[in-house]
């Protein structure tokens, strides 16, 4: 026998289970940060001392913080801005329950609150012993989103039908009134009491016209002229048609400079845009602040098949305003649903539908009497632009 054979048999026999764990090990050795990247959920993994030593990015987006930031740090130093994770921590550790489970709301360094399941369980080694501890976050607040809009989009398709046959059944009739306002007009040149009615005619008939395609808007099929478009040079088209001089209001803009390009109908979001600056700017009676931020959005991404998960583009819309009550957060996007006095109820449901139609989501966060903040989350540009 010889001398290699002879330490070969001197080996304890390696079983199956260690042949096993040997080849996972070698290969988290490889592919350690693919494997933490492919866990959609937020991991963070604490050691025997309760320190940080390694977070996935899902962890990272939703926390806010980096890997690099939190190791070497306990969990309530590390996420202090959401001291319910470290009590989490803490029944965990103690003893009481080996698993625990906590919902909250994670604060994020953008002044984004995002709704959280965790749950905490320990680790331990092959003889029982805790060696430390596990800590698995769910986005319950982005999945909730995507499930509304689901919900949403299909109340719009039942409502379609009906609303586009009744904005045509009232333009016919329109088109005839207007013309013989006109005619009138012209028949009553000479009458300045009879000229000033007719107009008041014609005007009041182009309003409700323009309602009308803003109906329409809500029911036609999405004919998008989409290509790689810069929000910012949007944002700032939009900002020097809606300022003024002379007004009591301070806008701040906190733009993102690296983001990358938006695949989008560049009319279309301007549309969107628009409406949403001038809505804050009439919130707070055109003085205040409006706070208008880009930036990724980190909270969920968007699955698209056979491309794997698609970035988002986050815009900000913030006033200073009164806010929304809590039971109209929703209702603001109903076609006709306004709280204001000669609001038409079909500007924030026309924005929902045409930035759905992007692919995107457009939410509200409000508090009464502390303002608004509107979010418009995009996907971006694929390589080689629009499509």
């Amino acid at each position: 026998m010889s001398t290699t054979d002879a330490a070969r048999s001197a080996e304890p026999p390696r079983t199956v289970s260690d042949a096993a764990e040997a080849c996972a090990v070698r290969f988290l050795a490889a592919h350690l940060h693919d494997v933490l990247a492919s866990v959609g959920d937020g991991l963070v993994l604490l050691d025997s001392e309760g320190l940080v030593v390694l977070m996935s990015p899902g962890a990272e987006d939703l926390t806010g913080m980096s890997t690099a930031q939190a190791a070497g740090r306990t969990a309530a130093e590390a996420f202090a801005a959401n001291p319910w994770i470290a009590a989490t921590v803490a029944r965990s550790r103690s003893g009481e329950t080996r698993r625990t489970s906590e919902v909250g709301e994670l604060a994020t360094p953008y002044g984004r609150r995002v709704s959280a399941h965790l749950t905490a369980a320990p680790v331990l080694d092959a003889d029982g012993k805790v060696v430390g501890t596990l800590l698995l976050f769910s986005d319950t607040g982005g999945a909730r989103s995507l499930a509304q809009k689901a919900e949403r989009d299909a109340r719009a398709d039942e409502l379609s039908a009906v609303a586009a046959g009744l904005a045509h059944e009232i333009k016919n009739p329109l088109g005839g009134i207007k013309g013989a306002a006109q005619i009138l007009g012209e028949t009553l040149a000479g009458d300045p009491e009879a000229g000033r009615f007719t107009a008041l005619i014609t005007r009041e008939v182009d309003r409700v016209s323009a309602l009308l395609e803003q109906l329409l808007e809500l029911t036609r099929p999405p004919q998008l002229q989409l290509a790689a478009v810069n929000v910012h040079r949007i944002l700032n088209d939009v900002l020097l048609l809606e300022r003024t001089a002379g007004e009591a209001l301070t806008v701040r803009c906190e733009f993102d400079p690296s983001l990358p390009d938006v695949c989008a109908d560049e009319a279309k979001l301007r549309q969107v845009f628009l409406n949403l600056t001038r809505n804050a700017l009439e919130a707070m009676g055109r003085k205040g602040i409006l706070t208008i931020s880009t930036r990724m959005e980190t909270d969920f991404h968007v699955r698209n098949p056979g491309r794997g998960q698609g970035r988002l583009l986050s815009i900000e819309i913030e006033d200073s305003g009164p806010g929304i009550a809590p039971e109209d957060s929703e209702r603001i996007f109903t076609p006709f649903f306004t709280t204001k006095a000669s609001g038409t109820g079909l500007g924030l449901a026309v924005s929902r539908r045409l930035v759905a139609q992007h692919g995107g989501l457009l939410r509200v966060e409000s508090e009464p009497g502390r303002g608004a903040r509107f979010c418009v989350s995009l996907p971006v540009a694929t390589d080689g632009g629009g499509e």
